[in-house]
């Protein structure tokens, strides 16, 4: 083992036994805590703070500056008569309508709806230019092979081998081209 190796498994071996170190003492700390309080405190502790934001309310200060405008503060002014207003803020109410409930969910279906048909249509667009593609590229290759003047083989139905003659060329290299035309476009 090199020298350099050795270092680097010591320096491994500490952080790992760092690690460890302060995974011990954070779980000592946490049992600690835990065995001081009674489970009666922490749902004291809750509930206090849970009822805390009850408590508080906004206090407004009203009063007048030298150019007699009235100034609204959240501290009243040191030296000038100010009057205190207390500000409940009204929780917004809730709409309980049934059928502005019923007008919305139906929205949504018909959101869901045409969405699944725009969707259904762009996939049945997508096959078709799938379908197409492949087709043009049938019909190109088969061109191309027909136009570069080798010789090709067919097979007839007694399994003999039959080459093609000029007409026959002719004819299915007129038939390729319109097969590119259509579907090539």
């Amino acid at each position: 083992m090199t020298t350099f190796q050795s270092v680097k498994n010591v320096l491994y071996a500490a952080r790992r036994g760092w690690l460890q170190q302060a995974r011990r003492r954070s779980l000592q700390y946490l049992h600690s805590f835990r065995a001081g309080v009674s489970d009666v405190h922490l749902r004291l502790a809750f509930i206090a703070l849970t009822c805390l934001p009850l408590l508080a309310t906004a206090q407004i200060y009203q009063y007048k500056d030298a150019n007699g405008n009235p100034v609204f503060s959240d501290s009243p002014p040191p030296g000038a008569k100010a009057i205190r207003k207390d500000v409940k803020v009204a929780p917004p109410a809730a709409d309980t309508s049934n059928s502005n409930l019923q007008e919305k969910l139906q929205s949504f279906q018909q959101r869901r709806e045409a969405a699944a048909a725009e969707e259904a249509k762009a996939a049945k667009e997508r096959a078709e230019k799938e379908k197409a593609d492949a087709n043009c590229t049938r019909a190109r290759n088969k061109l191309a092979a027909l136009q570069s003047g080798q010789r090709i083989v067919r097979y007839n139905a007694q399994g003999e081998r039959e080459f093609i003659d000029d007409a026959t060329r002719a004819t299915e290299t007129a038939e390729a081209q319109q097969s590119v035309s259509e579907w090539c476009r």
